[in-house]
């Protein structure tokens, strides 16, 4: 049989989990730009406004990045399996694609730096 006090620890548990949601959770902030890293060195950091096409090169060939519409994706990867153009475009601060054989990053960024699964 449930008491009042346990009703009320059920009750402080929940409100608990959805405060932390609300507050941890909140939407991703807009992207204003895009870095990209091959290797340990950052190649470039560029404006997510300005429509262009940038090739890095890698240790498996030549990694194409697109930006446009305040956006940036993969176009083109050496990788056999094509993850990194899976990821699509990348339009919130924090979104990220990888080539992995190709050492390349691509990573969007934003004003603020968002709270995800990844961080916890």
């Amino acid at each position: 049989m449930m008491t009042r006090a346990d009703a009320f620890v059920i009750l402080m548990a929940v409100l608990l989990v959805a405060g932390s949601y609300a507050w941890l959770w909140t939407p991703a902030t807009p992207a204003t730009q895009v870095r990209v890293v091959a290797g340990d060195r950052e190649i470039a950091r560029l404006p997510l406004d300005q429509p262009r096409q940038l090739e890095v090169s890698g240790p498996a060939g030549i990694t194409v990045v697109e930006i446009r519409d305040g956006a940036a994706r993969c176009a083109a990867s050496p990788g056999s399996q094509g993850i990194c153009q899976q990821a699509g475009w990348l339009r919130q601060a924090g979104d990220m694609a990888v080539s992995l054989p190709n050492r390349v990053i691509i990573e969007v960024l934003g004003d603020e730096w968002v709270f995800d699964s990844v961080n916890y």
